[in-house]
């Protein structure tokens, strides 16, 4: 059955997230991670800070931290967050027919992926049938001719894992320097160059994640938040 507004389909995985669904009411938010959405039944609308005026586009890739406003026209569209490196959302960048700024739209052959999207969403997958289609329809693999541009700092790498395995664990900044061997200025600012988000904006990305996994697995709100490492479920909410 084709996901509905009130039964949107989640999929949590640890490099990539997949939600299908409809939004209501145009969104107002700062990407946590780099983002590549499709408008399955219609296109979506999309406004930045630096733009006069929004854009409709079928795909659209945006980068981690970018403020945008999102209006989905209240159909059903797919979100995949991408991975917290920013490797996919490089290669996927070369895909993409236009863009403004950081933010890529109108991809190639956008059909094909649309296609797939709704496939998908009709069809009774689970999780790892899923995670397995989304790598191929991404296929970011096959992309050549971008990868060499592409910059890993594998320091950052190390912290962002050691970030993933402590995360009920309140590490400070001085913590997570030395899993680098870095000063904290300077992770701080590597951090920010390879992600494009700060460290505190990343960690707590990674705790709304595992809450909402927890969720899923059946803990209650309280001590799913307290198992992901907020102090408490008020705590979650006002994040």
């Amino acid at each position: 059955m084709e996901s509905t507004s009130a039964s949107p389909l989640l999929y949590l995985w640890e490099q990539r997230t997949l939600l299908i669904g409809r939004l209501t009411d145009p969104l107002d938010i700062s990407t946590g991670a780099a983002t590549l959405m499709f408008g399955l039944h219609k296109p979506i609308r999309f406004i930045t800070s630096e733009m006069t005026q929004p854009i409709e586009c079928r795909t659209l890739l945006l980068p981690a931290g970018m403020p945008v406003i999102i209006d989905t026209q209240g159909e059903l569209f797919a979100n995949c967050t991408l991975d917290p490196l920013g490797k996919d959302y490089r290669l996927l960048s070369s895909l993409m027919n236009a863009n403004e700024g950081t933010a890529f739209y109108d991809a190639e052959s956008e059909d094909i992926y649309i296609n797939c999207f709704l496939e998908l969403s009709s069809a009774p997958f689970d999780s790892q049938e899923i995670l397995h289609s989304l790598s191929l329809i991404l296929r970011t693999n096959e992309i050549i001719g971008v990868e060499h541009n592409y910059w890993l700092d594998k320091r950052i790498k190390s912290v962002i894992e050691h970030i993933q395995s402590t995360i009920s664990e309140n590490l400070s900044l001085s913590d997570l320097a030395n899993v680098a061997n870095l000063s904290q200025s300077r992770l701080m600012e590597l951090f920010k160059k390879q992600t494009g988000i700060p460290i505190r904006r990343y960690r707590l990305w990674c705790r709304l994640y595992k809450t909402t996994e927890n969720v899923g697995a059946g803990m209650t709100l309280t001590d799913a938040a307290a198992e992901a490492g907020f102090t408490d479920s008020s705590h979650f909410n006002k994040s």
